[in-house]
């Protein structure tokens, strides 16, 4: 019996393991840094109006950059389902549609040029959503936004972007102070983000997520092909715009809350169809759980390896992601079904 067979017969075991999994590294998470903190201290500073430092530190920094990070894996899992599955590509992610230049252009822009009053973080997300209006604007002159049509034009479109970019960092004054920042937000970290800012992108993701479970089963559909699609009533452009414009949104607030964090995209929905096979009504739900698991684990990992120096978080899940990607591919892509 295969794997996503027998969570078919136990869904509740898939997801009492799934939460269980999701509340021990959330705790881990919080617990552990360059001061490490009991599990006793933390159940206080939660049921307890403490102002101890335990308390500050837990409430005020460790908090917010936990939930974060379960916002920025969940988005960027639940992203790269959504794309493989319009664009029917098992290799896609959130940035194949050139959303990785225009963020890492938006950022380059706002960080050589000093606009204090623009942030960092909002100019990538406004260039991570350009990017992928330009991409989808350009396939539409084929008459069609196709799946090809979009990886083509998402291939030049990063491609325009990237040069750009460069040409940013070499026109820049104190040239290897902002270049070293530009590469360091690129590597990818979870920033660390104030209660009124995250209840705002919270709420946000919230809407997304409910908006991508009610899309997820007309995916299944869109992977039949667009002609078998509009014979089953489905309206394929509008379906994959709506589709498309979710899973950009979430990755650009991944990108808003931590820079570029590859390979979480890319690997995370490949987890998740080998768990519990390839239907999209429970693929996403499942794919926000594991993106989060797979990015709180990464961020702790990066926290301690080389402890007290912080290593980019994004490193971590290339190193994680990359050679575990090659394992699904070479071990059990005979007996994989996208």
């Amino acid at each position: 019996m295969k794997l996503h067979q027998f969570i078919e017969r136990h869904t509740w075991l898939l997801w009492f393991t799934l939460l269980l999994c999701l509340l021990i590294v959330f705790l881990l998470s919080i617990a552990i840094g360059p001061v490490n903190i009991s599990l006793s201290n933390i159940v206080h500073a939660f049921l307890a109006s403490s102002k101890s430092v335990d308390s500050t530190i837990i409430l005020s920094i460790r908090l917010p950059v936990a939930v974060a990070g379960i916002i920025v894996g969940a988005g960027l899992g639940v992203s790269g389902a959504i794309f493989q599955a319009i664009l029917r590509n098992p290799l896609a992610d959130p940035y194949i549609l050139g959303i990785s230049a225009g963020a890492a252009l938006g950022a380059s822009i706002a960080q050589a040029f000093l606009l204090s009053s623009i942030p960092v973080s909002l100019s990538a997300f406004v260039g991570a959503i350009a990017a992928m209006t330009m991409v989808y604007l350009l396939s539409l002159s084929s008459g069609s936004s196709t799946p090809l049509y979009l990886i083509l034009a998402g291939v030049a479109i990063s491609a325009m972007l990237g040069s750009i970019m460069s040409f940013v960092m070499l026109m820049s004054n104190a040239m290897q102070i902002r270049i070293y920042s530009i590469m360091l937000w690129l590597m990818g970290g979870i920033k660390e983000t104030g209660w009124h800012e995250l209840i705002f992108v919270g709420a946000t993701f919230i809407v997304l997520i409910v908006f991508a479970i009610f899309t997820a089963p007309y995916l299944d559909i869109l992977s039949f092909g667009d002609e078998k699609a509009s014979s089953l009533g489905v309206s394929v452009e509008r379906t994959r715009l709506l589709s498309m414009t979710i899973a950009a949104l979430l990755a650009g607030i991944a990108v808003y809350l931590s820079g570029l964090v590859g390979f979480v995209g890319l690997v995370v929905p490949h987890i998740t169809r080998l768990i519990i096979g390839p239907s999209h009504k429970r693929l996403v739900m499942v794919s926000l759980f594991i993106g989060a698991i797979f990015l709180l684990i990464s961020d702790l990992i990066a926290r301690t390896v080389l402890k007290p120096v912080e290593v980019p978080v994004g490193v971590i899940t290339s190193l994680i992601g990359a050679p575990f990607f090659l394992y699904l591919l070479l071990r059990t892509y005979k007996g994989y079904r996208f």
